[in-house]
């Protein structure tokens, strides 16, 4: 195989990559938009803890976002650094989008507007958790459940700041090909 259609190849092969995680993103964020209310409404009727669980299906559904839209960016910098630069030594798409703050603006706004909307999803599945736990300790003279939302909202607070800190870290491979970009 010669180098060109290696490349060529490659190239081909990242695109596909980008297109994979892009339509994995849309059923992410379909999951989130909706699958989150759904099973928010079906596991707060649950006779056993399964309700406990729900925020944790946001703070994965978070992680899950941040990690698509990182490898997509990841594949577009490749591609930039590698491919049109490295190789074919020519101002490509990647380039391109990378040459003004405008151009990758809406990516931006679109990966913020859904960590903030599964932010408060996460927020208020938490809310609806430690009701319900609250609504069984005061019920309960055995004193239990007072150790459930001790520990559920020890775990759902480490939850918030490990999830913060992970794409406070990860917010430029997010939204830009370059490492340098000030996001």
């Amino acid at each position: 195989m010669n180098v060109y259609r290696f490349h060529r190849d490659e190239f081909l092969t990242l695109r596909e990559e980008i297109k994979a995680s892009r339509s994995r993103l849309f059923w992410i964020v379909t999951m989130g938009l909706f699958g989150v209310p759904v099973l928010s409404y079906l596991a707060y009727d649950a006779a056993r803890l399964v309700w406990l669980l729900v925020p944790y299906s946001v703070l994965l559904l978070i992680v899950m976002f941040v990690l698509e839209q990182s490898n997509m960016m990841r594949a577009g910098r490749y591609i930039r650094e590698r491919v049109e630069q490295g190789v074919f030594k020519v101002e490509g798409w990647e380039a391109w989008l990378e040459s003004s703050m405008r151009t990758r603006l809406i990516e931006k706004q679109f990966v913020a507007c859904f960590v903030v909307i599964f932010f408060v999803y996460y927020v208020i599945t938490i809310a609806m958790a430690v009701q319900r736990l609250l609504d069984h300790a005061e019920a309960d003279p055995s004193g239990q459940y007072w150790y459930w939302l001790s520990g559920a909202a020890v775990t759902y607070a480490i939850g918030a700041v490990w999830a913060l800190a992970t794409l406070v870290h990860h917010w430029r491979d997010t939204v830009s090909t370059r490492d340098e970009a000030v996001a």
